[in-house]
């Protein structure tokens, strides 16, 4: 009886620590499968977000282009509205003169008014009282 107490203490020496191995090994595989599968989800979100990176690249170099056909209308607007106000800045004094013929401006009184050469007045003065 003594021997194969012996032997059951024996065996159980030796089967304990490879019930404990095995276990530890089976909480190392699972958490290997777990980790594995993350690594899977990370590299599927990964590879989702440098699609989108990549569609936003895209979509701001359209825009940046969109952006500088807008500054060239831009400046030619402006450039436009320069011209016009320069036009309507020329045309101003004769615009004036042309009122202060109608009420009875002599062409001495346009060119200090209005800053017109004598000729200019005198043709202005000729036109506004042969139209009437």
């Amino acid at each position: 009886m003594a021997t194969e107490l012996l032997i059951a203490l024996i065996s159980t020496l030796i089967l304990l620590p490879l019930l404990v191995l095995g276990i530890s090994l089976y909480r190392v595989r699972r958490s290997f499968h777990r980790l594995a599968a993350e690594l899977h989800t990370t590299r599927d979100r990964l590879q989702l977000a440098e699609q989108e990176l990549g569609a936003l690249c895209s979509a701001s170099v359209g825009a940046g282009g969109h952006v500088v056909k807008l500054e060239q209308q831009v400046r030619r607007m402006i450039e436009r509205q320069d011209t016009l106000e320069l036009r309507a800045g020329n045309d101003r004094p004769y615009h004036q003169a042309s009122q202060m013929v109608n009420k009875g401006a002599d062409i001495g009184e346009l060119v200090d008014a209005c800053g017109l050469t004598r000729g200019e007045a005198e043709l202005l003065v000729m036109m506004q009282r042969g139209a009437a």
